[in-house]
């Protein structure tokens, strides 16, 4: 949770917002629902944003589709992986149970790409290294399983009640997630390998497969995946990097005081990383609370 923010985050968030609910990537920008999740995660425990959370609940309850998915904005109306982060945001926000479960069912049900020809399965592993008979989730339905979507899925459905169904897609995932290791741990979008070619770790992805794993199976965290992580978050220096690796490693009882230190420097005189809510939200998540 976060119970307070840097000086001045509140302030812009919170102005940041559009009368419908919702926030964008900039102060102005079109409502999002990616934004809106991950604002609502940073402001759901402080006490002078409460009208301000449930007006964004209500903004992503409106949201949902008809086949209880979510798509990315209003105008978005085929579901994909934004229900993840919608399903997320609600769940720990202790708002929307209903459309929470009806929205998990949707991401149980989804079609995902999967190969079982023994063929095609051995083409798969020599051009990319890696198992597509094994499910993830992906970005539409139909489409291949990539590690974000899976990652956040993954995030979203633990709290789901109890049963066969969440197990089973929880423990492939968790396969899956093992099998799309890059070579020096963490994690790229999705193949380790391309072509011969190894392919490097990345922050986002890398952390939002830290993030889950710590949730559900621990055990499969190495301390290679650790290792990426720090170095990529200064590799690449930005505010999205520094935020996602600095919250990873505070769900894993570590901390990196440069990052920390990066960040907090990066903060904008308004309150605002970039003016983008986005990333506002994110990094005083990874400051100052667990999100």
């Amino acid at each position: 949770m976060c119970l307070f923010m840097q000086p001045n985050a509140l302030e812009f968030l919170l102005k940041a917002q559009a009368d419908d609910g919702s926030w964008g990537y900039s102060r102005a920008g079109e409502g999002f629902l990616e934004p809106t999740a991950v604002v609502l995660l940073a402001l759901r425990d402080i006490p002078q944003a409460a009208q301000a959370v449930q007006k964004a609940a209500e903004w992503i309850f409106n949201l949902q589709n008809p086949d209880g998915g979510w798509g990315i904005c209003p105008q978005d109306k085929e579901s994909g992986w934004q229900t993840a982060w919608a399903v997320y945001a609600l769940n720990l926000s202790g708002l929307g149970k209903e459309k929470c479960d009806i929205g998990i069912q949707w991401l149980l049900n989804i079609d995902v790409m999967q190969l079982n020809d023994s063929d095609l399965l051995a083409a798969g592993q020599k051009v990319a290294q890696i198992d597509f008979s094994v499910r993830g989730w992906p970005w539409l339905p139909g489409e291949s399983s990539w590690v974000e979507p899976t990652a956040l899925t993954l995030l979203a459905i633990k709290g789901s009640s109890a049963s066969a169904e969440v197990a089973s897609r929880q423990s492939e995932a968790v396969l899956y997630l093992r099998d799309r290791r890059c070579d020096g741990g963490g994690w790229n979008i999705g193949n380790p390998v391309m072509f011969d070619m190894r392919l490097p770790a990345r922050v986002t992805p890398s952390a939002l497969a830290l993030l889950a794993l710590a949730e559900i199976a621990p055990k499969e965290i190495l301390p290679r995946d650790i290792l990426a992580l720090r170095n990529e978050m200064f590799q690449d220096g930005g505010v999205l990097a520094l935020a996602w690796g600095l919250k990873a490693l505070r769900v894993l009882g570590e901390d990196d005081p440069e990052a920390r230190a990066a960040l907090v420097s990066a903060q904008g005189s308004d309150g605002s990383w970039d003016g983008n809510p986005y990333l506002t939200a994110i990094a005083s998540i990874a400051l100052n609370g667990e999100g």
